[in-house]
């Protein structure tokens, strides 16, 4: 394909993810107070507050954009998939639908497990802190972004998963070599918890890293599976390329590592080779010299 081609192709898969946005954005606007009710159950909290006329307005249209993103996933993930598909080759439909499925099943899983595991815990947490010394004045332009960039963190992190398989079916990524990074990953995963985390509190990344880690052990056991490394030996017996020649020459030894008869040597016979060669040597030095 042409440059062109791939261009036009780009613009065909941003259309059609953008009119399934817009749809789903619609449906979504008519869900407003029930999207926002359960947004606010976690923390156990009835309404917010909010420190400017238009705050309501932007705050119920920040809430349908999240709510059209999360029900859009799997066709943004379908669409990038079909985009990119044709630069690692044949890869095959069924391939694709594993892909997808999965993909959008884990983050979904993501944004679950973060809504009804870890955000309860850790608002629980904040919002409980020194009751005696802070009173907490809750606004929709603080609460909000914090719960939905919480959710998303959790949704892309539940994403390695499905990116292990793509590269463990590609033969990019194997089981051995995620296990001989584990150190390296644990310090990464510190780092992407401390910067994926809305919140600058030690407890809500701790929150974030543990299950960073836990999908790192589950992507080495999706890479063992699906891209299991073969020992040495039955790659060879399993390899269709012929032996080479040299590979079967005698090499002058046996099983044994003993010198086979038809390679010893006799010493008589080495003594006496070695006299003639030191003897034609003596006779070049002699007629050197008398050529000077």
């Amino acid at each position: 394909m042409t440059l062109i081609e791939h261009l036009e192709e780009l613009r065909s898969r941003i259309l059609k993810v953008g009119i399934a946005f817009v749809a789903v954005a619609v449906v979504a606007a008519f869900f407003i107070p029930q999207i926002f009710e359960w947004l606010l159950e976690p923390s156990g909290l009835k309404e917010l507050n909010f420190m400017g006329p238009a705050q309501g307005l932007l705050t119920d249209m920040k809430l349908v954009l999240f709510t059209a993103f999360l029900l859009t996933i799997p066709v943004l993930l379908y669409q990038m998939w079909m985009f990119a598909a044709p630069a690692v080759g044949d890869v095959g439909r069924g391939f694709t639908y594993i892909l997808v499925g999965m993909s959008s099943s884990l983050f979904l899983a993501g944004v679950a497990f973060g809504y009804y595991v870890v955000l309860p815990i850790g608002l629980q947490f904040l919002l409980g802190y020194a009751p005696d010394r802070y009173q907490e004045v809750i606004t929709t332009d603080s609460y909000l972004p914090f719960v939905t960039r919480f959710l998303l963190a959790f949704g892309i992190v539940f994403e390695l998963p499905a990116a292990t398989y793509v590269g463990a079916k590609l033969g990019l990524i194997t089981a051995p070599t995620l296990r001989r990074y584990r150190k390296h990953a644990l310090v990464v995963n510190a780092v992407l918890a401390a910067a994926l985390t809305p919140g600058q509190d030690p407890f809500s990344m701790i929150l974030m890293a543990v299950p960073m880690i836990l999908m790192y052990e589950a992507s080495i056991i999706i890479a063992r599976f699906v891209n299991p490394v073969v020992p040495h030996e039955e790659a060879l017996a399993a390899s269709p390329l012929p032996v080479h020649p040299h590979d079967e020459q005698d090499d002058g030894f046996d099983e044994d590592d003993e010198p086979s008869e038809e390679y010893e040597e006799n010493p008589e016979d080495t003594r006496s080779e070695n006299g003639r060669r030191n003897g034609a040597y003596r006779g070049e030095d002699d007629a050197v010299e008398r050529d000077l």
